[in-house]
Formats: C-alpha cells, sequence, structure tokens
C-alpha cells in the first residue's frame, strides 16, 4: 500500500464532508521532506499551518507559493527548547527520522536544540482555533501530543487527525517502533482518541498485499493484536469526531492504492491495446 498517496486521497474526499464550508484550519505536524500534507490542505481551499522545526528548502517553496503558515517549531510538552536527535536510516542521515525520543530507531547521538510548544499553546497563536485536521509524524513522539487532546476545549479537537504508527520493522519482530515503548504508545492514541469522542477510523499500512482496515473507534476494545495483523510495518490511522461512514467509498479510493493494482492496470490496458 502506499501509505501517504492513499492517506491524502482519503483526505480529500473526509475533509469537505466534515467541513463544507472550510471554516477550521489544517495544521500539517512534522512535514518532512517529501508527501507535504500542508500542500494538499492548501489545495483544497483550508487554511494551513506548517510545523517542522528543519524546514527544506523545498518546504519554503511551497508554503509560499501556497500562503502556508510556517512555523519552524516542535509540538510537544513543553514551551522553550529541546533537543531534536537528528535522524538516520540504513546508515545515512534522514531528517524524516529525527525525533525528540532518543529511543526512537531512527534518533541518532547528534542532537540540535530546537523551539517547542505545547498544543494549546499553539492554537494560542492561531487565529482560527477551530481544527479541521490535524496531521501527526513526529517519530514516535506522536502520544506526547495526543495526550494533551483532554486539556482542550472539545470545541478546539480536531474533526480528523492522522498519526503515524510503527516503523522500522514488522510487528512480529516487536523491534524499532514496536518495541514496547512505542507499542504502548499508540494504543494510548487510541484510548485517548476513543475518551474525546472519536469514531470512524481507518489504518493504512505499508506491508505487502495490506489493505484498508476500517473501524469503529467507539466500539472497539483496543486490542492491538487485533487491530493490527503481525505483518504491519507502519502506516497511519485516521480518526474522525462526526463523519458518516462512508465504507465502500472509502475502498474504492484504497483499493487504487493498493501495491502492484497500477502496474497491473497498465499491463492489462497495453494487452488491450495490442489485442
Amino acid at each position: 500500500m502506499r501509505v501517504e498517496a492513499c492517506c491524502q486521497a482519503l483526505l480529500e474526499q473526509i475533509l469537505p464532508a466534515i467541513d463544507r464550508e472550510k471554516t477550521g484550519i489544517c495544521l500539517d505536524v512534522g512535514v518532512g521532506t517529501f508527501a507535504f500534507y500542508c500542500e494538499r490542505f492548501a489545495r483544497l481551499g483550508f487554511e494551513t499551518v506548517a510545523i517542522e522545526p528543519l524546514p527544506s528548502q523545498k518546504l519554503l517553496r511551497v508554503c509560499q507559493n501556497y500562503q502556508i503558515h510556517l512555523i519552524e517549531c516542535c509540538l510537544s510538552d513543553l514551551n522553550g527548547s529541546q533537543n531534536l536527535h537528528i535522524g538516520t536510516f540504513a546508515g545515512f542521515s534522514n531528517r524524516n527520522f529525527s525525533s525528540l525520543d532518543p529511543n526512537w530507531f531512527g534518533a541518532s547521538n547528534q542532537t540540535k536544540q530546537v523551539q517547542s510548544m505545547t498544543l494549546s499553546s499553539l492554537l494560542d497563536r492561531l487565529t482560527t482555533p477551530k481544527i479541521t485536521c490535524l496531521k501527526l509524524d513526529i517519530e514516535g513522539w506522536e502520544s506526547v501530543v495526543i495526550k494533551q487532546f483532554p486539556e482542550l476545549p472539545e470545541s478546539s479537537l480536531p474533526m480528523a487527525i492522522v498519526f503515524e504508527y510503527g516503523g522500522g520493522a514488522n510487528k512480529q519482530s516487536r523491534k524499532a517502533g514496536w518495541s514496547s515503548q512505542f507499542l504502548s504508545a499508540t494504543k494510548d492514541c487510541l484510548s485517548v482518541l476513543k475518551h474525546c469522542g472519536y469514531g470512524f477510523s481507518v489504518i493504512i499500512d505499508s506491508a505487502p498485499d495490506a489493505k484498508e482496515l476500517i473501524f469503529d473507534l467507539q466500539a472497539s476494545a483496543l486490542d492491538l493484536d487485533g487491530i493490527f495483523p503481525a505483518n504491519s510495518i507502519y502506516g497511519n490511522i485516521i480518526s474522525c469526531r462526526h463523519f458518516q461512514d462512508k465504507k465502500a467509498e472509502i475502498s474504492q479510493i484504497c483499493a487504487f492504492y493498493y501495491d502492484g493494482l497500477v502496474s497491473r492496470l497498465i499491463k492489462a490496458i497495453l494487452s488491450n491495446i495490442g489485442s
């Protein structure tokens, strides 16, 4: 499954349905160097804020072109400065794996001091406190932010949230993003969201032959062994507070992003042309 492309396509369906008048703001927290959700939010016509401590030149250009407000900081549980562990993967520096957590599998010993702020402090800075969508990709730190949800007024809770889980290995290995620390953090995220009234949820995983898992968080027992197959690698969970479940439409969108589907379609088209 092509995770980021699929999730962005789903949000194109979901966000206009939950905020037709586009009165809320979309937040892209942990933008990284590719798959810019902030660009997709802006193209949909939403006021958009990007939160990224180490913005790339490409992100700076995107923000300028689409009038996206960029805040150069991390979202965390304190206001001030923190050490960001610069990311590394397969022996090479990779800022997409940078994390505030020194135990994160992609975190190196090289650190850079960056500014950080709490979720409530971020909302105090925004002219539009209503959040249509919050996307979190902060390398093992997602639960630190989501645990702040109960402190927010109900009117400030994101209508939809996208957050990353797993990474670095498969679930069966119990290593990297599936170690007990980070698996417990993922469960904490789901538990808080359930408590805050989130219901419709969909999991998009990168494992070969993975398909979307659509479920009602309010009805879930939060059994992670039941939620995530053993071959799960990494992915995103999208969860909404008020969204009419359109399972057939969601599945139809996801099907286009299954691994190998596009190549099979191309082969089929070429075969028909040649026959």
